[in-house]
């Protein structure tokens, strides 16, 4: 009984501090609030966590895991299954878990995308304290996506993964604002042709010529 209540506190909590960190964000969020949101005490925060920034991790990690189990997965099975993965597999497997996400919005996928959009503009103490939830989906993609594209320079990989993550994160977080710009027109409710249309642009955008930087810098005096 005692471990059933301490698990229904716990998980009130993560409730809780899920939904107003992404309301008001995270900084803007204090531990009453939450423990007052999940009909709690402030001990209760210090039991279960420790304090607000082990608590930020629980919040991420209940929901970002799953994705990052699900991505290596697919990984997995991509690598194992040939010898030199198509590109197009290996991004799929990448962005097709988080997109996911977008099916499930009854169950914290709605708040886990406005956290993530919140996240970008806190402070770098909140964002570096959940960064290692990703660490080794991007050491792996990050492996994957090199022997795809060997002629890429580690640099240029590197900003390219960047702008794919970009792309699919703006997906994820700003429904609202490509629902409003194309009149309704377009909507993110068929998830997976949206995938297909993300890996399509990320593939393109990975195998593009390398850019000229002496055009960019423009013409001599």
């Amino acid at each position: 009984m005692a471990e059933s209540s301490t698990t229904t506190t716990r998980v009130k909590l993560l409730d809780a501090a899920e939904r107003l960190f992404a309301q008001t964000g995270i900084g803007g969020t204090s531990l009453r609030a939450i423990t007052s949101e999940a009909n709690t005490n402030l001990a209760s925060i210090h039991y279960h966590f420790g304090g607000k920034e082990a608590l930020l991790q629980a919040v991420f990690a209940r929901r970002i895991e799953p994705v990052n189990k699900e991505r290596i997965e697919l990984l997995d099975k991509t690598e194992s299954t040939s010898v030199d993965p198509e590109l197009e597999d290996i991004i799929r497997a990448f962005v097709k878990p988080a997109l996911g996400l977008l099916k499930s919005l009854d169950h914290g996928g709605a708040n886990v995308m406005q956290l993530m959009g919140r996240l970008y503009s806190e402070p770098g103490e909140f964002k570096f304290a959940v960064l290692h939830l990703f660490e080794e989906v991007a050491e792996r993609f990050s492996a994957a996506l090199n022997r795809a594209v060997p002629a890429l320079p580690p640099d240029e990989l590197f900003w390219r993964f960047h702008f794919m993550i970009g792309s699919m994160a703006f997906t994820l977080v700003a429904g609202d604002i490509i629902e409003h710009r194309s009149e309704g027109h377009i909507s993110l409710d068929d998830v997976d042709a949206n995938v297909e249309r993300l890996v399509s642009f990320a593939a393109g955008g990975l195998r593009a010529p390398l850019p000229n930087f002496e055009h960019a810098k423009g013409p001599t005096q």
